[in-house]
């Protein structure tokens, strides 16, 4: 007669202190400060663990840029709690899943949302968002990029209500155009940073059909705008009082760029950074604000005409309390005149430039 096999010992009770004693919630708060991937791999701790990180609150859904997704869908269906952030690179031919995404992202109270779209756009591909991107209320910072298509927003929800940070790059805007991206930054009403990189509008292809429209941002803190056409976006100092950082390159495509109005909606920032484009006149001959608060300034500009030079100097002497002055110096123009630093320290005179500004020249051959 075979043996019967010896009985497993019970296992005994977790002692005092020990992490499966602790309540359901507390475990859970500890599961959402872990990377997503160490909160999935859990699971293995115990019985009582396997399902844990599913209702997890506020767990950062956020994958290395050669994920499937395939493994975000499973994640998706999967979890039931609110997701404090979510971001994804989608390739070429998956673009279609973020239509699915995003509203299961707006019910779970997304807070923070990264979507970039690789590859290049072409005609009939799929990257273009739904309007259910603007049913994401909770966002308090949203990253859109490469390639990606924003519709019209519904009546009523233009904006996001709780958003922060803004960063558009390489998107397009086919049925609203400028206006559209005019309301949707108005309508952030507590947005401190914004970013917006080579926009496209399809209401004209070239800058010179836009109507001017005024960033209106009373909490925005940064700036930065780069493009290759000017698009008639128009800064006023009473709609951006609380800025201080700013950058922006324009390609020099600016024929029809105001710059003594934009110089004037800039007169309260810290930090500048600014592409001068080429212009046969001083742009700014006649500037009388004062940039009083400006320490830290940028220029990408060139010193091969009288023009451009002049324009510098109307600036220099319009910054008393600058501290920082550097020069990226680029060359799309042939040279007019042989101008440098020593020709621009020759002309701070009548007490332009401030003692224990520190200056830095450097040379970039490539054009712009």
């Amino acid at each position: 007669m075979e043996a019967s096999p010896p009985r497993r010992k019970p296992r005994p009770p977790p002692p005092p202190g020990a992490v499966d004693s602790l309540p359901p919630e507390i475990l859970q708060q500890v599961l959402s400060f872990l990377p997503l991937r160490d909160a999935v791999r859990t699971s293995a701790v115990s019985r009582s663990w396997r399902r844990l990180w599913e209702s997890a609150p506020g767990l950062a859904l956020e994958w290395r840029p050669d994920t499937d997704p395939v493994v975000a869908d499973g994640v998706l269906a999967r979890y039931s709690g609110p997701v404090r952030s979510f971001e994804f690179v989608l390739h070429q031919g998956s673009f279609w899943r973020a239509d699915g995404w995003v509203p299961l992202l707006a019910a779970k109270g997304v807070q923070i949302l990264k979507l970039h779209f690789g590859g290049h756009w072409h005609e009939g591909s799929s990257n273009c968002l739904g309007a259910s991107i603007f049913s994401c209320r909770e966002l308090t910072s949203l990253d859109l990029a490469d390639d990606c298509v924003i519709p019209a927003a519904p009546p009523g929800l233009a904006g996001f209500p709780k958003l922060t940070k803004l960063r558009l790059s390489n998107i397009e805007f086919p049925d609203s155009g400028v206006r559209g991206l005019e309301a949707l930054i108005a309508e952030s009403p507590l947005l401190e940073e914004l970013l917006l990189d080579r926009l496209y509008f399809t209401d004209d292809e070239h800058s010179y059909g836009f109507e001017e429209w005024v960033i209106r941002a009373p909490n925005l803190r940064s700036l930065r705008i780069s493009t290759s056409f000017d698009y008639m976006w128009q800064i006023i100092d009473s709609e951006l009082p609380s800025v201080e950082d700013v950058e922006i390159l324009t390609g020099g495509d600016t024929d029809n760029r105001d710059f003594m109005k934009l110089f004037t909606g800039l007169a309260r920032v810290r930090k500048l950074h600014l592409e001068i484009p080429y212009r046969e006149v001083n742009a700014l001959e006649g500037l009388s604000c004062t940039f009083g608060n400006l320490k830290d300034l940028s220029l990408r500009t060139n010193f091969c005409s009288l023009s451009t030079m002049l324009c510098k100097i109307c600036i220099l002497k319009n910054a008393p309390n600058l501290e920082a002055l550097k020069f990226l110096i680029m060359w799309p123009y042939p040279e007019e005149l042989e101008l440098g630093v020593d020709l621009l320290n020759t002309q701070w005179i009548e007490g332009t430039s401030t003692p224990g500004t520190s200056c830095c020249c450097t040379s970039q051959l490539s054009k712009v």
